[in-house]
Parts: C-alpha cells; sequence; structure tokens
C-alpha cells in the first residue's frame, strides 16, 4: 500500500512536493510531517532559507558571536578560493548572510574539532587527496587563526591517519583525539581500525598514539565515538565513552576503564547507524550530577529498516546506574542532531525514518540512496518534565552530511546534506547548500528578552572577554517594564563542533545568581551577579557563552566569553 503525503510550502510560488513511502515500513503513527503551520502562526517555530554555505556545510562550528565555520570535504562546490580551486572550507557571516571561502589544502572529509583552552579551534583527521591540488588529510592538524581570519595546516602531525575520529577538550585545556579508521569505509573492520588516542599539543612535544582497547571490543559499529566529560571534585579527567551500544568512564590520568555501564537497550546508535548524544544541563543544585541522553540509530543496516524510536538516559555517577528508555516522542530518526536551546531544553533536527548514514550507491535516476523517509521537522525535548513534542516542519530534507547548531541569538542554524560521491544537484537527496534559521517559540514570546550591556564593565560581543573558574562576575542587563516582575535565570554553553550528528563538547550549566537588584540610577537597568562553575571538569576552559532569561526568554544574544 502507497500513500501519497502534500508537501505545501512558499517559495516565491506555491509549489508541490509528492513523495511516495511504503507504510509497511513505518509505524501507523509515523509522519514525515510535524503539525502544519499557518504563516503567522509562531507556537511551533518557524523556518527561513538565509543565505547560501558556499560548501556543502558537512562540518560546522560557531567561532564568534556572527560567524560560522562550515567545513566539508574535496568536491568540487561552487564557491571558488582567489586561485580558482572549488573551496571545501567557508565562513559564514549571519549578519549580511555572506560567505567566503577559506584556504585548505588538505581532504577534510570526515573530520574533527574542538577548542584549545586559549579560544583556538583545532580541525584534525580527514581523507586521501587528489594527488594534484589537495593532498592527504588523514594526518594532518588545521588550527584556525581567528585573527588572520583563516586556516593554517600542520600536515603529518597526526601519528597515525585518522578517519571519523572525535575530539574532546580536556580540563588541563588540551585536545583528546580518538578513535575513527585508518580510510574511508562504509562499516569499520578490524584491519583499518584505529582503537587509539592522542593528546594535542603533545606533553613531550611529539605526538603519540595510545592504546584504547574498548574500540577494538565495539567493532564494527564505533566511529565517531561519543565523549563527555565527567564533572568531579578531584579534577580527573574521567571521560564517558559510548560506542555501538556500550559505554565506559575512562580515567585518562591513570589510562584505565574505571566504571563500566549496562548495555544500552535498542539498536545500534553509532555510524552507519548513527544515532546522536548530549550532556543534559548541569547545575549546582545537586553537584553537577550528570546525565547522558543518547537517541536514535538503527537495529540493521537496510535501507527499510525503521529507525530507533528510542532514547535513553543514563546518569553517569549513580551506583548501578541503569538505562532509562523512552519512544523519543515517538519518531523514528537515524542520524538527528541534538542542539541545546537557550533555556536548557533540546532540539531533535534532521534525520531520516528508515536506514542507515553512507553515500548513495549508483550514479542518476536509478541511484541508491541508504535510507529513506527523511523527517522534516524537529522534536523538541524538555529534560525536566521528560516530554517531547513536534514543531514546525521545514521542506528541506536534512540527511547524511547534514549540521545544526545554536546560535548566540537563540535561533539553530540548520544546514547541510549531501549524501553522494560527488555534488549531485539533479538526484532526491541533493548536495544541499540552503542554510536555514529555526526560531523556537520562545523567541516569540511577549516577555521582555533581557538585553545585557556589559560584562565586568566590558561592552559585550566587541572583544572575547576573559572570566575565571569560581569568580563573582557582575554584567549590567537591561529588562522592558511590564506587569511582569523578572525572573532570571542564567546559564553557560558551549555551542560545540557539529558533524555526522556528534556535537563534540557541546555543553550546558546553569549559573547560580549571586544577586540581583535594579539600577535606580537607569530606567529598567539591573546589576547582577553571576557564579562561575567552580572547576574544569564542569565546563572545559574555553569559548562559551553566558546567557540570562526572564521567564524562559533569552537575551538579545549571548555574551562570548573566554573561560581560562
Amino acid at each position: 500500500m502507497r500513500v501519497k503525503f502534500l508537501f505545501i510550502f512558499l517559495v516565491g510560488v506555491l509549489i508541490l512536493l509528492i513523495d511516495q513511502i511504503n507504510v509497511n515500513a513505518l509505524p501507523a503513527s509515523f509522519s514525515l510531517r510535524g503539525e502544519r503551520q499557518e504563516p503567522a502562526d509562531t507556537t511551533l517555530g518557524t523556518w527561513k532559507v538565509v543565505g547560501d554555505s558556499g560548501v556543502s556545510a558537512m562540518h560546522a562550528v560557531v567561532v564568534a558571536p556572527r560567524k560560522v565555520i562550515f567545513i566539508d570535504r574535496l568536491e568540487q562546490n561552487h564557491l571558488k578560493k582567489p586561485d580558482g580551486l572549488a573551496a571545501i572550507s567557508s565562513e559564514y557571516d549571519l549578519d549580511t548572510n555572506l560567505v567566503r571561502p577559506l584556504s585548505v589544502y588538505t581532504n577534510t572529509f570526515c573530520s574533527a574539532g574542538s577548542f584549545l583552552a586559549n579560544g583556538t579551534l583545532i580541525e584534525a583527521g580527514g581523507s586521501t587527496g587528489d594527488d594534484v591540488n589537495y593532498r592527504s588529510g588523514l594526518q594532518t592538524i588545521r588550527v584556525y587563526d581567528q585573527g588572520f581570519g583563516d586556516w593554517i595546516e600542520l600536515e603529518g602531525v597526526l601519528p597515525s591517519n585518522r578517519w571519523y575520529p572525535t575530539m574532546i577538550t580536556l580540563p588541563n585545556g588540551n585536545i583528546m583525539i580518538l578513535g575513527g579508521s585508518t580510510k574511508a569505509v562504509g562499516v569499520n573492520r578490524a584491519d583499518i581500525n584505529n582503537p587509539t588516542y592522542s593528546i594535542y599539543p603533545p606533553p613531550n612535544g611529539v605526538m603519540q598514539d595510545h592504546e584504547f582497547d574498548f574500540l577494538t571490543t565495539t567493532l564494527p559499529n564505533n566511529l565517531y565515538p561519543m565523549l563527555h566529560l565527567i564533572p568531579n571534585d578531584e579534577g580527573k579527567a574521567l571521560i564517558f565513552v559510548f560506542a555501538s551500544q556500550e559505554s565506559i568512564a575512562f580515567d585518562l590520568g591513570t589510562g584505565q576503564v574505571v566504571k563500566t555501564y549496562p548495555k544500552m537497550p535498542g539498536g545500534f546508535r553509532s555510524y552507519p547507524l548513527t544515532g546522536t548524544s548530549i550532556m543534559l544541563p548541569l547545575s549546582s543544585v545537586d553537584n553537577y550530577k550528570p546525565t547522558v541522553m543518547i537517541c536514535g540509530g538503527n537495529k540493521d543496516r537496510e535501507i527499510k529498516s525503521i529507525s530507533e524510536a528510542s532514547c535513553g538516559r543514563l546518569e553517569l555517577t549513580t551506583e548501578n546506574a541503569e538505562w532509562e528508555m523512552d519512544d523519543f516522542g515517538g519518531t523514528p530518526r537515524v542520524m538527528p542532531d541534538a542542539t541545546f536551546l537557550v533555556d536548557g531544553t533540546i532540539l531533535f533536527v534532521n534525520g531520516a525514518g528508515t536506514g542507515f548514514a553512507g553515500l548513495r550507491k549508483g550514479q542518476g535516476a536509478n541511484s541508491l540512496f541508504t535510507f529513506e523517509n527523511p523527517v522534516l521537522f524537529p522534536t523538541h525535548y524538555d529534560p525536566v518534565a521528560k516530554t517531547y513534542k513536534a514543531l514546525a516542519s521545514s521542506y528541506i530534507p536534512r540527511v547524511y552530511h547534514s549540521v545544526a547548531t545554536l546560535l548566540p541569538d537563540g535561533t539553530v542554524l540548520v544546514a547541510g546534506s549531501n549524501p553522494s560521491n560527488t555534488v549531485s544537484l539533479d538526484v532526491k537527496f541533493p548536495t544541499e547548500y540552503r542554510v536555514e534559521i529555526f526560531t523556537p517559540p520562545y523567541l516569540y514570546t511577549t516577555t521582555p528578552r533581557p538585553n545585557i550591556i556589559s560584562l565586568q564593565d566590558l561592552p559585550i560581543n566587541q572583544q572575547r572577554i576573559q572570566v575565571f573558574y569560581d569568580e563573582v562576575i557582575t554584567l549590567v542587563v537591561q529588562i522592558e517594564s511590564s506587569d511582569l516582575l523578572p525572573i532570571l535565570k542564567a546559564a553557560i554553553i558551549h555551542h560545540g563542533f557539529v558533524t555526522h550528528s556528534t556535537n563534540m563538547n557541546q555543553r550546558y550549566v546553569y549559573l547560580d545568581i549571586e544577586s540581583f537588584y535594579l539600577d535606580e540610577s537607569v530606567a529598567d537597568q539591573y546589576i547582577i551577579s553571576l557564579k562561575l562553575p567552580p572547576n574544569p571538569t564542569i565546563i572545559a576552559p574555553g569559548p562559551h557563552y553566558i546567557y540570562i532569561l526572564n521567564h524562559n526568554a533569552p537575551c538579545d544574544s549571548g555574551v562570548d566569553v573566554l573561560l581560562n
């Protein structure tokens, strides 16, 4: 039995798209769309195409309040560098929605990224070059020079090839680069597996690989392992590591596994049966007790196989911890992205209802994609109430090689999708260059939104403001008068580096409000004192954004800070 779904959207004129799906492959309750949204309806959020990424956005990272870096792979993108070669990385200006090419000459295909404590973005790994204009990126480290506004490539620095690795910033501000395979592959296998990690910058001046047996026992579904720092009072580099269905706590200082968690129920959660993970917001109220949430994936590497409609929550420091499972809001997704919103809730977006992650097979109209049934609507998750809600639909499928990231103004940028070996525009799921902004419902509130004027007597977002652990900082904030007395919350968020449903280092920590009072010398102006987290296991050093919320209405923009 076949059923037609009518997708209606406005792009200058009314366009009708009809897509057929096999309803026998999906639960009866499953729909490709969320609630239909009228143009004036903002209760479910809104979508807007705002620009062109220039390169297909396989990787994305916020590097400044109004700038995002996109990274693709070696392919013939329409954005060209000054030398006439196709760009594979670009800088996107959120104010003008214009893009400029960046200089990369090593293949960044399926690489990873993380920030050092001094705020420098490091990007590592990739794939083979073309032996003409682009070189191999498998052992390359790339440094984004923010002052120069471009990449510096350090070739041959990695001691081994890494494709599909994960990176995490450590409490001491250095970076751990873990896992991957030694070459591109549809599913990992023992002869090309790289079950090791390296530290950058290297403690003794030369990078070395260290064995990591967990990535041997979790074959074959273990690429882009999920990593999260575990808060602790001893300052230890304790890392939660998840791959396939298995997870451990690893003490980097001793090189030992200190805890093995129960196997996660349901299907597989790692590439190519790709799920996503996020550490839920941390708070001093329960001494920063960490809970990881992992969602989506699939049981089988089959195009018609229904994606996982399940999520699991795991309290990492609870003795005899067990997975607490739910139905992911009733929506199966493989290749989802999990993105924090400013209010501490989570937006799950992108992905497909059936299949697995991978490149299409064959060419032209007869090519075969590894998935079907793109999920066009985001799901909003409240981690306190443990509830899900479907929000407004986009009309652009975002599947393999798509990204989503929170922006400092509280919106979510969604871009990418490229499940082909080369740039392909005339296929069912084409190479995507359109950049979308999703505006969540909380930005349509009538509640006065805070406007942060200064932090530590410095104007915000003109330069990155340095702050310190366990410090009390002072903000000047304007909040328009209304019938509601202000009720404030504060948070510090690391927006992360996102690729392949893996948002490396994404973190949300509530900040304690030490004091809050009206500045009687200036209308609607408040002085707020915030206490920063006590140590770098709670949130690693590096660039973050501080936010103020009034009755859960986010401030106009977060404040760009360097926590060090």
